[in-house]
């Protein structure tokens, strides 16, 4: 028994082995050693595999483009995926479908009316980006068709990618796998990218040179935490990447261009545009900048998968060769690139050959009791291998249907086997009736015969029971196996369920520090941003001071010294008048002058000496010596008046003295 389990196990591991779902190679350099293991698709594969996910579009300027159905927030290698670090540098991971193609070949351009579209290319990258480094943050944006990419030189053309294609996330999420959440807003994008450089790590691996976006070891210094460096592997079928515990699962053919592929059915986007002015799918959000509008988009989607297609602006492509899409949008016609028929080929035929059948009757039917017991016990070992896979009442009936077959098969071969000794038995009988002792001793070899083939009976039947009760136990084994498989399996669901919900409740609690990591950061960068506000405030006050102070300084000055000149010039003038005038009236009106300049000079003086204490209460220790200095002068200058007048005065009276005889 043990033997036929093991037969039975190799057996089942060899079907499974052998309708693996698809080819994978563990090596890049399987991909790229030679040319001929390599698959090859024509760009007629992405017009075919992407028109269930979206539509194709004619646009003015790059031919026919394809618009995904996406949601709101859809931007180009930032929503529904992530970066992880490889041979090739960071290549993005996406969770869609259609990510095999439009993330690894073309180009992305976004459009005012269609939104974000993709233009198709034949040149597989890990991602068709630039990056970005500084303040903090690593920023990357999607490739436009106008940017000419060479890889020894770099960007060789003056075209600059737009800043609101930019995204930037902080250094410590570069790559996990919910890397959207970090992304900064829309509003501080052109801020950022204003204070961040151009990254040009090439990473250079089987000859092949892309710009790579951060290394290995600037992302582990910043996040201060080990990075892996994942393994690409190629697959045969489209569909979205998978990562494995080391490695990365892509599909990657090489693409080459076809002049004649097209689209089963493109919209005219011009054409579109006119008739629908109102249906726009692009637009702009405050947090996320370039979205995309659902509703239009599948209404755009409902026009070019139309049974009756508006002629207006919808094109159908009928090639020869492509049938119409069926209700998943694929082509019904399309080969197996894993079991492929070679040109000349023949099908192998499986019917036996008739040689086989001319051989004699006694040996045909032995060759068929052996084939039948063969066909039989192979039906049986099959299903004692499958009945650890089905049911216990299910194994239970195909048990008992086989059993009763091949004891039906049996009975039916044992029945033929005394028919024949019988028919054998009467000729002998018929052909020796003369001999008596003869007849003796063929009656002895008969009853030696029935009694051995009675024994032979018993013998059987006791196989048969014993038969019968292994295959009971081994059915009642199997089914406390199965019971006890079903219990471990239900033991380890619900060893995996408390697992993945403590895994999930550490991954909260690691978002949630995380995230309150970037809070306190970000509170330290505002404090920070505040600080520095302060005291450029602080500084432009201060400057603004003292160019008040100075301003009013020279005024003050330019003023005394006006006042000063306007008075020596009026003073002067008086003197004229008065000395044309009447001598007699000099001295009253020098004295008046004398005393209404001084009420004057005091009352000016009190009024600069309050202006000036009222305007300049913050001037330095300086400027108030400064103004005592002046005022000290002038007080001089009226002291020298009042003698200079007094000496006139004293002169006047020594000429008016009458002379005495």
């Amino acid at each position: 028994m043990r033997i036929l389990n093991k037969i039975w196990g190799a057996a089942l591991v060899a079907a499974v082995l052998m309708s693996a779902p698809a080819k994978i190679f563990a090596q890049d350099e399987q991909y790229t050693a030679n040319a001929g293991d390599a698959e090859y698709i024509s760009t007629q594969e992405f017009y075919d595999e992407l028109s269930q996910y979206g539509t194709w579009v004619t646009n003015e300027k790059y031919g026919d483009v394809w618009v995904p159905d996406v949601d709101q927030d859809f931007r180009p290698y930032v929503t529904n995926g992530h970066w992880v670090l490889t041979s090739y540098g960071n290549t993005w991971v996406s969770d869609y479908d259609w990510g095999w193609a439009t993330f690894h070949y073309g180009r992305w351009t976004y459009d005012s009316y269609y939104g974000w579209e993709w233009v198709p290319g034949t040149e597989w990258g890990p991602a068709w980006v630039d990056w970005r480094d500084g303040d903090g943050y690593y920023g990357w944006a999607p490739l436009t068709p106008e940017v000419n990419f060479d890889a020894s030189y770099g960007y060789n053309d003056g075209y600059s990618i737009p800043e609101t294609y930019w995204s930037f996330a902080p250094y410590a999420y570069i790559n996990y796998p919910n890397v959207y959440t970090y992304c900064v807003p829309h509003t501080r994008v052109v801020s950022i990218y204003r204070r961040t450089n151009y990254i040009r790590n090439k990473f250079v691996f089987n000859n092949r040179t892309f710009y790579g976006g951060p290394r290995r070891e600037q992302i582990q210094r910043y996040s201060s935490r080990p990075v892996r460096v994942y393994t690409v592997n190629n697959i045969y079928r489209p569909g979205r990447n998978v990562v494995n515990r080391n490695s990365i699962n892509i599909y990657r053919p090489s693409v080459r261009r076809n002049d004649n592929a097209r689209p089963t059915r493109v919209i005219d986007g011009a054409a579109y545009r006119r008739e629908n002015p109102n249906q726009r799918i692009g637009g702009n959000d405050r947090r996320n900048g370039a979205i995309s509008n659902r509703q239009n988009a599948s209404r755009l989607a409902n026009e070019a998968r139309s049974t009756t297609p508006d002629q207006r602006f919808v094109r159908v492509n009928n090639r020869p060769g492509i049938v119409n899409p069926g209700p998943s949008g694929r082509p019904t016609n399309r080969p197996d690139v894993n079991n492929p028929v070679q040109p000349g080929q023949a099908v192998r035929n499986n019917r036996p050959d008739d040689a086989n059948n001319n051989a004699g009757q006694g040996r045909q039917m032995t060759d068929e009791q052996r084939q039948q017991y063969q066909q039989n016990r192979a039906q049986r070992l099959q299903a004692r291998g499958q009945q650890g896979q089905q049911p216990a009442g299910q194994i239970t009936d195909q048990q008992r249907q086989i059993d009763q077959q091949t004891r039906g098969q049996q009975v039916q071969q044992m029945r033929d086997r005394q028919q024949t000794r019988e028919q054998q038995r009467q000729q002998l009988d018929q052909g020796q009736q003369q001999d008596p002792q003869q007849q003796q001793i063929r009656e002895q070899q008969r009853q030696a015969r029935e009694q051995q083939r009675q024994a032979w009976q018993q013998q059987r039947q006791q196989q048969t029971d014993q038969q019968k009760q292994q295959e009971q136990q081994t059915r009642e084994q199997q089914r406390q196996q199965l019971d006890q498989q079903q219990r471990q399996q239900q033991e380890q669901q619900q060893q995996q369920a408390r697992e993945q919900q403590r895994q999930q409740v550490d991954q909260q609690q690691r978002q949630q520090q995380d995230q309150q990591q970037q809070q306190v950061r970000e509170q330290q960068r505002q404090a920070r941003e505040q600080q520095r506000q302060q005291l450029d405030q602080q500084r432009q006050q201060q400057q603004e001071q003292q160019r008040q102070q100075a301003d009013q300084a020279r005024q003050q000055q330019a003023e005394q010294q006006r006042q000063q000149a306007e008075q020596a010039r009026q003073q002067q003038a008086q003197q004229q008048r008065q000395q044309q005038e009447q001598q007699r009236q000099q001295q009253d009106q020098q004295r008046q002058q004398q005393a209404e300049q001084q009420r004057q000079q005091q009352e000016q003086a009190r009024q600069q000496q309050a202006e000036q204490q009222r305007q300049q209460q913050q001037q330095a220790r300086e400027q108030q010596r400064q103004q005592q200095e002046q005022a000290r002068q002038q007080a001089e200058q009226q002291r020298q008046q009042q003698r200079q007048q007094q000496e006139q005065q004293r002169q006047q009276e020594q000429q008016n003295r009458p002379v005495r005889p």
